[in-house]
């Protein structure tokens, strides 16, 4: 799995400016099954994605279509990890790595 930190670059007004294309772009891949979490950090230098399992090659195809990046509003930064232990309800992420 995959914790991706979107570290803002540019001022708040001009990224708010493109959160609705990205909101958009968000919930395609929460419907594709890309995405599991997301959310704002806080205070508010940016966000946090969590992505399922995929090729590293992939998720960066992926995060290079989101509007922010493209337009050099945020800084992405990938975090690979081990999913070992969960709460029932995320039980299959876990699965998928353990390879069961």
């Amino acid at each position: 799995m995959y914790v991706v930190m979107l570290h803002y670059t540019a001022p708040a007004e001009e990224v708010n400016l493109v959160l609705p294309d990205h909101s958009n772009w968000i919930n395609r891949h929460y419907q594709s099954g890309d995405f599991i979490i997301e959310g704002r950090r806080s205070p508010r230098p940016g966000s946090v994605i969590i992505a399922c399992d995929m090729a590293r090659g992939r998720l960066d195809a992926i995060l290079a279509t989101d509007p922010l990046v493209r337009e050099h509003l945020v800084r992405p930064e990938v975090i690979t990890f081990e999913a070992l232990r969960t709460v029932p309800e995320l039980a299959r992420y876990a699965d998928r790595l353990a390879g069961g």
